[in-house]
């Protein structure tokens, strides 16, 4: 009686293959870890979170119409002796001109600086305002900076702005837009003192809550 020894049909192939998409792994993780000072997520429970910006479906009962509303949290990673910037894009699509004040609070709102603060828009008109934030010479690798975005238009809008620092810079954050409406809609989950279509004369975000550079 003869034996014979099955033979996977690609030999080696699959073994190697894995080995290589190890090795590549490995290199990505130590560059991210060198690059922001951080340790790399574990992307398998990351893929199963949902970003969540807001209510999830019409049926969701928002914040009350005084509390600001909440954009996406942004996160730039920066290398020592740099700035991290961002773009906040704002357009006024209202027909009446409008003043809108930008601002950031927080223990780092030290650090940042708005250009410009303030500016007046015209219907339908944009306008950008750079936020950036100076990383210190002693800051540390992997220490991680965090301001909190103001803005005050026709309506509130806050976001949460973090910098990490490693050892070199790489923005993941660049343009925040923000399309600044009044609300003509009676939804069914308004209280009677909500002010529309815009928030004027509201006891809302205060410009004074704001620390410029």
């Amino acid at each position: 009686m003869t034996s014979t020894t099955e033979k996977a049909p690609l030999g080696g192939v699959p073994a190697a293959l894995r080995n290589l998409f190890q090795a590549q792994m490995k290199l990505s993780t130590d560059m991210f870890e060198a690059m922001t000072g951080m340790s790399m997520p574990d992307l398998s429970s990351q893929l199963s979170k949902r970003v969540r910006c807001g209510p999830r479906s019409c049926c969701d009962i928002p914040e009350p119409c005084w509390m600001p509303r909440r954009l996406c949290d942004c996160t730039s990673h920066i290398a020592q002796c740099h700035s991290a910037c961002i773009n906040v894009v704002i357009e006024n699509c209202d027909r009446n001109r409008r003043e809108v004040v930008v601002g950031a609070i927080g223990d780092d709102a030290r650090l940042v600086t708005v250009t410009p603060d303030k500016v007046a828009l015209s219907p339908f008109e944009r306008k950008t305002v750079k936020i950036c934030l100076s990383v210190p010479d002693d800051a540390p690798t992997g220490h991680i900076y965090e301001v909190v975005i103001l803005v005050r238009g026709c309506r509130d809008y806050v976001f949460r702005w973090s910098v990490s620092v490693g050892t070199l810079g790489m923005d993941s954050c660049h343009e925040v837009e923000i399309e600044d409406c009044p609300d003509y809609l009676h939804h069914w989950y308004d209280h009677f003192y909500c002010h529309r279509p815009c928030n004027e004369g509201r006891t809302g975000i205060s410009a004074g809550v704001f620390t410029h550079g």
